[in-house]
C-alpha cells in the first residue's frame, strides 16, 4: 500500500508506460490493480463488476424504517432495481426499472414498472403475466455507500436517502501478490509529486473479527505494517488505522471501497503525511490470491 521512496528510485507513468527517473523503461504492473478517483467516501472509476463506475449492486435500506428495501445490480452503465415495499392497504408488492446513466454524473433514471403473473402455488402461466408503467425512478448516487431514491408510483411521489444493507463482515484473510498505483503530493522534493506504480509484493493479511493487520514486503522498498479496524457497508469494507514501516515511518491511513472473493482483492486508500514530512499518499492497489481459498 504505501510505498516509502526516501533514498529510493521512482516509477512515474508517462504515456502509459512505466519509466523511472533516469529514463530507463520498467515492466509494466503486472498484477490487479483496480481504478478510481482517490478521494475518500467520493465515488469513483471502477473497482468492481462494473467498468463504467463504482459498483452500486447492493441491498440499499434506512436502518429506522424495518420491512421495505431496494435492491440494485450494475451492469455496465445500465442498473436493474426491485423496490420491495407496501401498498396503501399494507399489501407487500414491489417495483421494478431499469436505469440508464443521465447527463449528471452517478445519477441513473427509467421508467418504474408494477407487474403481476400467476401465483406462486400453480404452473407458470404465460398469458397471465402482464404489467406497465406506473411512473419512474432516479437514482443518485452520493458516496461509495450512500444514495438517494426518488420514484413516483400513479401520482405519488417518494424521495428516500439510503444506504447499503450489511449482512456479514467480508474476511480478507489471505496471502496475495499485489500492486498498487500510487499518487503522491505535498512531498518534500517536488521532483516526487505524481503518479507511481509498483509492485508491491507480497501482501499478508489477517482479520479477526473487525479488527485486520495488513504486510507487505515489496520488491523495491521497505515492509510496512498496517493495523486497523474494518468496518463494512453491504458489498464495500473500509479501514482506518496506522501504519508502520521499516526504517520508522508511520503515519495513519484509510482504505476504502475493498471488496474481496475468492480470486483477490481491491481497494482504495488515502494516507497521512508520514512522520518523516516526505509525501502524502491516495491511490488504489489490489492482489490476486497466492494460496487456495
Amino acid at each position: 500500500m504505501l510505498l516509502v521512496r526516501h533514498k529510493m528510485p521512482r516509477r512515474v507513468v508517462r504515456g502509459g508506460q512505466c519509466v523511472n527517473r533516469g529514463g530507463t523503461i520498467m515492466r509494466a504492473l503486472r498484477l490487479l490493480l483496480a481504478s478510481s478517483l482517490v478521494a475518500l467516501a467520493l465515488l469513483a472509476t471502477p473497482v468492481s463488476a462494473t467498468s463504467y463506475s463504482t459498483d452500486q449492486s447492493d441491498l440499499w435500506y434506512i436502518p429506522a424504517e424495518s420491512g421495505w428495501g431496494m435492491q440494485l445490480v450494475q451492469r455496465g452503465n445500465l442498473i436493474f432495481a426491485t423496490i420491495f415495499v407496501y401498498d396503501a392497504a399494507g399489501n407487500p408488492t414491489w417495483y421494478i426499472a431499469t436505469l440508464s446513466p443521465t447527463a449528471t454524473q452517478f445519477v441513473w433514471s427509467g421508467d418504474l414498472y408494477a407487474t403481476h403473473g400467476s401465483w406462486l402455488g400453480m404452473p407458470w402461466n404465460p398469458p397471465a403475466f402482464g404489467g406497465g408503467v406506473v411512473g419512474s425512478m432516479t437514482w443518485s448516487a452520493q458516496t461509495t455507500v450512500t444514495g438517494n431514491i426518488s420514484y413516483t408510483v400513479n401520482g405519488v411521489a417518494v424521495t428516500k436517502s439510503v444506504i447499503r444493507q450489511t449482512l456479514v463482515n467480508d474476511d480478507f484473510s489471505g496471502r496475495y501478490a499485489g500492486g498498487i498505483h500510487e499518487i503522491l503530493a505535498n512531498c518534500n522534493s517536488p521532483s516526487f509529486n505524481g503518479s507511481v506504480v509498483e509492485d508491491a509484493g507480497i501482501v499478508a493479511i489477517t482479520q479477526s473479527g473487525n479488527s485486520i493487520v495488513i504486510t507487505t514486503t515489496p520488491v523495491s522498498v521497505p515492509a510496512c505494517t498496517y493495523s486497523g479496524t474494518l468496518s463494512q457497508y453491504g458489498q464495500m469494507s473500509a479501514i482506518n488505522g496506522t501504519y508502520a514501516c521499516v526504517g520508522g515511518l508511520t503515519g495513519t491511513f484509510q482504505a476504502f471501497e475493498m471488496q474481496v472473493n475468492i480470486t483477490g482483492f481491491t481497494g482504495r486508500f488515502t494516507a497521512s503525511k508520514p512522520s518523516s514530512g516526505e509525501c502524502a499518499t491516495s491511490g488504489w492497489f489490489g492482489g490476486v490470491r497466492t494460496t487456495q481459498f
